[in-house]
């Protein structure tokens, strides 16, 4: 197992790490927290055009084919950017459906999608259940040919300006999912306020109707194909998780080298030094993981266990590297105007997402036979 980056991968990422670094000044960072979407259409045009949202699909469906070691070494840099979360949402939401949706499914929106001119995001937690499908709310109901939904599913990233919903409701026997068009009669988005200001929603479902063939897949089968694909976005996430703690170390590292307290430069410290040496600890230790994960499941090995190790530390490491960054920064860390503030309320947030630390570490326990 090579761990390290090949010359066509580290090609993808210097391209992305160019592109980012001169399309998200700190300005043009703060005139997307305006937007509904969380960025212009400008930004999801010029990455569009990159192919970034069809890079993990298959040729077949318009995208470039990489495998989510490809893709998870992409996202290291939107992650080191602190780029609008909308690429990360389309982009596993896209996944997302390949893997769930049927061929009549992925033929009619994953080209679109792989191209930027459809989103589709996932709606699959609601506010009493966010991974236990029996304590969902949503329920589809079969009538013939129809399909009655109602509900509501709680913060779905990229509510706003998504073009469908993958939702997974109780349907009587288990659990089904749906492929669902937002304009729909029924569908509304509620915008939500988060700690992240990344756009997040509330999407309702007042009786809505749609064909049977918006079913994925047969019915009453999604929550263990689920499950398949949680682990895979959660992989994809720690190596988003990994460039935003990259990129906070190094900051970190740059400030303490440069700045003097009382003459003396704060590198100097012991104290100073041996946090930094944490950070960095955290952050090769959550890259190692995060990759080994990756390449399992590229090589399509069994990762249930590394992944759940992944998610676990890399949620909480590149939390805690924020932490200390602030602690290290003083004052300067605690101004919004400073990229710092961005890391830490994306790590916080981002903790959360495909179930938490506490879940993760659940998760590995029962693995090691150590759970119910």
């Amino acid at each position: 197992m090579d761990l390290a980056p090949t010359a066509e991968q580290e090609a993808v990422r210097q391209q992305a790490r160019r592109f980012l670094a001169t399309e998200l000044s700190r300005e043009r960072l703060a005139a997307f927290d305006a937007e509904a979407t969380g960025h212009d259409a400008r930004f999801w045009r010029d990455v569009s055009n990159l192919g970034w949202l069809g890079y993990g699909l298959g040729e077949a469906h318009g995208g470039q084919g990489a495998s989510i070691l490809d893709l998870g070494l992409l996202l290291e840099e939107c992650g080191r950017a602190v780029a609008p979360h909308g690429v990360f949402a389309a982009i596993v939401g896209a996944l997302a459906l390949d893997a769930l949706g049927t061929p009549a499914q992925k033929r009619a929106w994953l080209p679109a999608a792989a191209r930027g001119e459809r989103i589709v995001t996932l709606a699959i937690a609601e506010r009493e259940a966010i991974g236990n499908p029996r304590a969902f709310a949503t329920t589809v109901v079969r009538r013939g040919t129809q399909l009655r939904i109602r509900g509501a599913k709680w913060f779905v990233q990229q509510a706003d300006g998504a073009d469908a919903f993958v939702v997974l409701a109780r349907d009587g026997r288990g659990a089904s999912g749906v492929l669902v068009p937002a304009a729909t009669p029924g569908v509304s988005v509620r915008r939500l306020t988060t700690l992240g200001k990344d756009p997040q929603g509330v999407v309702a479902f007042d009786d809505v109707t749609l064909p049977a063939s918006a079913v994925l897949g047969r019915p009453g089968t999604i929550w263990p194909r689920w499950e398949r694909v949680r682990r895979r976005l959660a992989a994809l996430l720690c190596a988003e998780l990994v460039g935003g703690a990259e990129a906070a170390l190094e900051m970190t590292v740059k400030h303490v080298a440069e700045r003097e307290q009382f003459g003396v430069r704060l590198g100097t410290f012991q104290a100073v030094q041996q946090m930094a040496a944490l950070m960095a600890i955290d952050l090769e230790a959550a890259r190692h993981v995060t990759r080994q994960a990756l390449w399992r499941l590229a090589e399509d090995l069994p990762a249930e266990r590394e992944v759940a190790i992944a998610k676990a530390w890399t949620g909480r490491a590149y939390r805690d590297v924020t932490v200390l960054a602030h602690q290290l920064h003083g004052g300067a860390g605690y101004v919004i105007e400073h990229p710092l503030h961005r890391h830490t309320l994306r790590a916080k947030e981002a903790e959360l997402l495909f179930g938490s630390t506490e879940d993760w570490l659940n998760d590995l326990a029962q693995r090691l036979r150590l759970g119910a």
